[in-house]
């Protein structure tokens, strides 16, 4: 388990060197993200809501939903967000549950993608080898692409970087064909990450090309399931795997401040770790 306490005393000395600035205070802090223009108005569900970084929002949206699964699935990402542990696993069992008795092809795949980020997050050895088994399902048997993805960030995270570097590339060769939708920008961005993980930049460039998402936004994955926080962090790594090392501080500081005002914990810590790791070298 994440101790955010640690973990920020240890990386803030190395994100003051690389960024020039001491972190701020974790906890929600103001932060302006791109709005509609007023004459637009805003979308009409929480997802796209979330995209926009209009969280309470969202939650306000979400408070008139009625159908069990979704109100599950979000109130299970909101705690996958927070990095509130013991609530987001309970979540997902109660998902899991509410799929075996309802037969929900849609509850089952939150539930898939929730655990997924569970154990990526949290899990130990059995529980990713678990995880794991159904990323090689879903990509080597179905050739799922959102599951390629999750496939090549997973064995990163395990250090099983051949077969890491493989799945990588398959899934690479599937972008092209694939539409651009919610998807594609959630196979992009863990292949972006994957390959950081694996420390290959050119594998990082070479998937940060079809990364095409405006600045501030949040990939919100599977119908709101999942937040994996600022588009910005993966646009950092991108940055930094080219040696743009300005582009990519400001990146970084942005998806940093972004975290923070959303209270997402766990990403304040991962973006907090890669800044550091990043620009060191800079």
């Amino acid at each position: 388990m994440i101790n955010l306490d640690e973990m920020e005393a240890q990386l803030a000395a190395a994100l003051t060197e690389a960024l020039g600035r001491p972190p701020a205070a974790v906890r929600r802090a103001p932060v302006s993200r791109p709005r509609p223009h007023p004459k637009v108005g805003l979308p009409s569900s929480a997802p796209e809501l979330l995209e926009l970084g209009l969280l309470e929002e969202a939650d306000a949206t979400m408070s008139a939903v009625s159908h069990p699964r979704d109100a599950l699935s979000w109130t299970t990402m909101r705690a996958l967000l927070d990095g509130r542990q013991d609530a987001a696993r309970t979540g997902v069992e109660e998902l899991r549950r509410l799929a075996q008795r309802t037969d929900d092809t849609e509850a089952w795949s939150r539930y898939w993608v929730q655990r997924f980020w569970a154990a990526f997050q949290w899990g130990a050895d059995d529980e990713r080898h678990d995880v794991l088994d159904h990323c090689r399902d879903r990509a080597y048997r179905f050739d799922d692409l959102q599951w390629w993805g999750n496939l090549a960030l997973l064995l990163a995270a395990m250090g099983k970087t051949e077969e890491a570097a493989r799945a990588f590339d398959d899934a690479l060769q599937l972008l092209p064909a694939a539409p651009q939708d919610a998807v594609r920008v959630d196979v992009v961005t863990n292949l972006i990450e994957g390959a950081a993980l694996l420390g290959d930049p050119g594998r990082v460039t070479a998937a940060g090309r079809h990364l095409r998402v405006l600045a501030g936004r949040l990939v919100v994955v599977a119908n709101g399931a999942v937040c994996k926080g600022s588009v910005d962090r993966y646009l950092g790594l991108s940055h930094a795997a080219l040696g743009h090392w300005a582009e990519a501080g400001e990146c970084f500081r942005s998806a940093e401040a972004i975290h923070r005002s959303l209270g997402a914990g766990p990403l304040v810590v991962r973006t907090v770790q890669q800044a550091s790791g990043s620009l060191a070298a800079a």
